[in-house]
């Protein structure tokens, strides 16, 4: 049965994150009258640059003051200001919905976590009159709900939400390749994925995303039993996905597989700025509230340099 869509969100998250303005760092493209900035001229309060009269242009944006001073007829040309194209990306994949074994675990379940970020991001750029989607993935798209910035569309949103199912292999590479037509030409994606995968291309991947002019939104979701293998004893691990199960004591092995996750995490932080993709690793172990309210407010005073 699926979930009550109405327990995806906490109120808590979308208080702290309401009042936050999540603006596109790149320039967009969009049909409708909002606050991000695009590449078209046209009537709109922010000046852009002046350009000589030619008959046709509307007479009203001759600036009558520089006529004055040189004899010469220009015509001011303003910033059109549109709304956000956002498509989510959401990894539902088996390893997504890993939930903790331990009795004494404080982390949120990785499906509930990243449940709750796209909930939470789809009701912001709603909010803001922009438009936002949602495709969900494994190895090939499961379901797909195209941008739309009606208030109600955050409804049918929660509604695919409580839908998913987490299994099955991830295929990054394979799904941007099937969808990238269906993206819209500027805009921006949000890549939620814990990056559990196989394919070596993934960087790639988004970089092609890139060179599209789409701007990119990467947030890596690890849980703390995948970080810091905290467990004890001979144990048999059983994948949620289609590898082989293994046994071991993780006290033989943790040393080298916290450095090897701390390695994999690194490798994302450092290669993902050069490349124009925004990248945040997130801990379902820390609030969901604090994570975007840092993240929030770190694009913000990018926004301001």
């Amino acid at each position: 049965m699926a979930e009550d869509p109405s327990i995806l969100y906490r109120p808590e998250t979308l208080s702290e994150i309401s009042s936050l303005s999540l603006r596109a760092m790149t320039l967009v493209e969009g049909l409708l009258s909002g606050q991000h900035r695009s590449p078209h001229k046209g009537s709109s309060v922010e000046f852009a640059e002046y350009k000589a009269y030619t008959p046709g242009d509307d007479i009203r944006h001759i600036d009558w003051k520089v006529v004055g001073k040189t004899d010469k007829y220009h015509v001011k040309q303003f910033e059109q200001s549109t709304n956000l194209k956002c498509t989510i990306l959401l990894d539902t994949s088996g390893s997504m919905g890993y939930a903790s074994p331990l009795k004494k675990q404080d982390a949120m379940p990785k499906a509930q976590y990243v449940r709750t970020l796209v909930a939470a991001f789809s009701y912001l750029l709603l909010k803001q009159f922009d438009a936002v989607g949602l495709l969900t993935f494994n190895r090939s798209v499961t379901n797909h709900i195209p941008p739309r910035s009606k208030p109600s569309h955050f409804q049918h949103i929660l509604h695919a939400l409580a839908e998913c199912k987490f299994q099955g292999e991830t295929d990054i590479s394979q799904v941007v390749g099937d969808i990238i037509e269906r993206l819209p030409g500027r805009g921006m994606v949000i890549v939620v994925s814990d990056l559990l995968v196989r394919d070596d291309d993934v960087l790639k991947t988004l970089k092609f995303l890139c060179s599209r002019g789409l701007e990119v939104l990467l947030f890596q979701v690890l849980h703390p039993d995948e970080i810091h293998l905290p467990f004890d004893g001979d144990i048999m691990f059983e994948s949620l996905e289609d590898d082989p199960p293994v046994g071991l004591d993780p006290a033989d092995v943790r040393e080298q597989y916290q450095a090897a996750v701390q390695e994999f995490i690194s490798h994302f932080q450092t290669s993902c700025p050069s490349l124009g993709i925004d990248y945040q690793f997130l801990d379902t172990a820390t609030p969901l509230e604090q994570a975007l309210r840092y993240y929030l407010l770190r694009r913000k005073s990018l926004l301001k340099l």
